[in-house]
């Protein structure tokens, strides 16, 4: 079946059963297992990294320090996101609904502000006809004011704090999670960690070697959580994949891997069964992943392979899980990788029909966007619950070329779908749709 390929983004593993968080939430659920059942982890990693200084917690003040920087647009979507989260509340959340609105509200002053410093077309002629020889000079910048120097008050800054720390508490908070959706996104937080390793820096390599395997933990024993609770072993979505079919997912875990096999799949950002020792970039496979205890594994070979105590980060000896920090320029844990994506690119050339659930093309996986854009005459179904929404059409033109305008309404196996060309977009969730079926469907995909 190497003409039909099967591509898989991180709407999968939310599918009803498995139930995995995104990596907007990812961090305050890995955050209560360190606290709770993952303390021996987290004990585990900080005998390993003597002098840590880390903390989950500690994150959220840098956090708000680094809010009067942030771009007016990006302070803008934090707004709307809180704006989304309380407006659907029900009564009985008056309390969380209020909390929302004072955020929102000191969000809009802090944008005024900004708005309200622009450079306007008359204050600059007015420079240019006080000053007409070295305006230009005068005029080194589009704002009177320079936002990223204010700090916030103690006010705005005790607001926001106590509201990120709902956020990592056990109980949902609504404004909480929108606002830490941005703030506190684990993939950026090691973004920023993993660059240690390339300018040396030892605070973020130890950092960086705390937070992945933290991370990694986290989704090993949810992972073995998942199988625990399918005791028929037929797990939602992965248990009817059909056999033989080939499959690149942009996710972790080893459901994939466990319902295919090695040969059928590929790991395109690295999955939780292999690791990584950063000096010699070699790969190396974690037996039974689906019943191994993170903290006995992070003991008995993480530990004794890691060495942080030298000054000089050369002489050190790092491991860190093979999981690809999700940067649109990606970075080479091991030489395996090369040439993972190249048979990536391979698959989707030689594929006639790709099936995609899932996974919403956004801008951190350019990377692989690429690769399908590099092959645009294929068939392609996507099946996203956004695949009929305005923003995620501005993306398919992006990947696929085909204008928003181009498609015509289709049902697809029963479900709402858009149609143009060889590209069809189902609105559905990854537990809907049968996967068999839509690859039959194509051969008629003209007949609806």
């Amino acid at each position: 079946m190497t003409d039909k390929l099967l591509i898989l983004g991180a709407g999968v593993d939310r599918t009803g059963g498995i139930d995995f968080p995104l990596a907007n939430t990812l961090l305050a659920d890995v955050t209560r297992y360190l606290d709770g059942p993952g303390k021996a982890v987290d004990d585990a990693l900080r005998d390993m990294l003597p002098g840590l200084r880390f903390t989950f917690n500690s994150m959220i003040a840098r956090a708000v320090d680094k809010i009067a920087t942030r771009e007016t647009h990006e302070q803008k979507a934090m707004v709307q996101r809180v704006q989304e989260a309380i407006a659907h509340l029900p009564p009985d959340q008056e309390h969380v609904r209020k909390h929302g609105e004072l955020i929102i509200r000191l969000f809009n002053k802090l944008a005024t502000i900004a708005e309200h410093s622009i450079l306007d077309e008359e204050t600059e002629a007015l420079i240019r006809e006080v000053f007409p020889t070295d305006a230009d000079d005068l005029i080194d910048s589009d704002s009177i004011l320079d936002i990223h120097k204010l700090s916030l008050s103690d006010t705005f800054k005790t607001v926001l704090k106590r509201t990120l720390k709902l956020g990592l508490s056990a109980e949902r908070h609504e404004v909480a999670a929108a606002l830490g959706a941005d703030m506190l996104n684990i993939e950026t937080l090691l973004i920023e960690k993993f660059l240690g390793f390339y300018n040396e820096k030892l605070p973020d390599i130890k950092n960086y070697i705390y937070i992945s395997w933290a991370l990694w933990a986290y989704l090993v024993a949810k992972q073995r959580e998942v199988i625990a609770a399918h005791v028929s072993g037929i797990l939602p979505f992965y248990g009817v994949l059909p056999q033989g079919l080939r499959a690149i997912t942009l996710n972790y875990t080893a459901f994939l891997q466990n319902q295919l096999g090695d040969a059928q799949t590929i790991y395109f950002h690295g999955g939780l069964a292999d690791y990584v020792r950063m000096d010699t970039r070699d790969l190396l496979p974690i037996e039974n992943i689906l019943d191994c205890d993170p903290a006995n594994f992070i003991r008995e070979i993480v530990a004794p392979n890691t060495d942080v105590r030298h000054e000089d980060p050369r002489q050190q000896k790092h491991v860190i899980p093979a999981l690809v920090p999700p940067l649109r320029l990606k970075p080479i844990l091991s030489h395996r990788y090369i040439e993972l994506w190249s048979q990536a690119s391979h698959w989707v050339k030689e594929a006639k029909h790709i099936v995609v659930v899932g996974y919403s093309f956004n801008n951190a996986d350019e990377h692989f966007n690429d690769i399908l854009r590099s092959h645009p005459d294929r068939r392609v179904d996507i099946v996203v619950p956004e695949a009929m929404s305005p923003a995620f059409l501005d993306r398919m033109e992006k990947v696929f070329g085909v204008a928003a305008s181009q498609y015509s309404k289709v049902k697809i196996n029963g479900h709402d779908a858009l149609q143009a060309k060889k590209v069809r977009l189902i609105a559905a969730k990854a537990g809907d749709i049968d996967i068999s079926a839509l690859f039959v469907s194509s051969q008629t995909a003209g007949n609806h």
